[in-house]
């Protein structure tokens, strides 16, 4: 089955963008939330305000990983992988129990999982062993990686 990269990257984008309207509520409901008089602790025992604080901080964090995942995927270029696993390849993998998952190997928004039409889709980075293994392969390469201490055997299916 053919993959639509183009289709697959704007479904990409939309998840993205859905994740930091979200995000950009919460930050700003934390933020209300650690600063309202309420959450003011009249003792040190008393931690709601500094509780939503760091609730605050996190969230921040995050939004700010979720704007750099989407300004790298809006800014991305899809260019021809010429049959090799590259960042920006959508790649068809198999696993020992014939089990196949798509995967888009990017430099962000690793651990990203969706549905686009029929397929779903699991973005991830290099820097996870299975994306560090993918680097470079080819169609009907097969592979074995080990994560905790599990062996896990793949075929890469197909590149696009």
């Amino acid at each position: 089955m053919r993959h639509d990269k183009n289709k697959i990257l704007a479904c990409i984008i939309a998840q993205l963008e859905a994740d930091l309207l979200m995000l950009e509520q919460a930050v700003k409901l934390a933020r209300d939330t650690a600063t309202h008089a309420d959450c003011l602790g009249s003792s040190k025992y008393e931690t709601m305000g500094l509780e939503a604080s760091y609730l605050a901080q996190g969230q921040g964090m995050r939004l700010l990983e979720v704007e750099r995942s989407l300004a790298y995927f809006k800014a991305l270029s899809l260019v021809e992988t010429d049959g090799v696993v590259v960042l920006s390849a959508l790649v068809e993998l198999e696993n020992e129990q014939g089990q196949q998952q798509l995967l888009w190997l990017a430099a962000e928004a690793g651990g990203l999982k969706l549905r686009c039409g029929e397929s779903i889709v699991t973005v991830i980075t290099p820097k996870a062993p299975l994306g560090t293994a993918l680097m470079g392969k080819l169609a009907q390469d097969d592979f074995e990686i080990s994560i905790a201490g599990i062996k896990h055997s793949y075929e890469v299916i197909a590149i696009y």
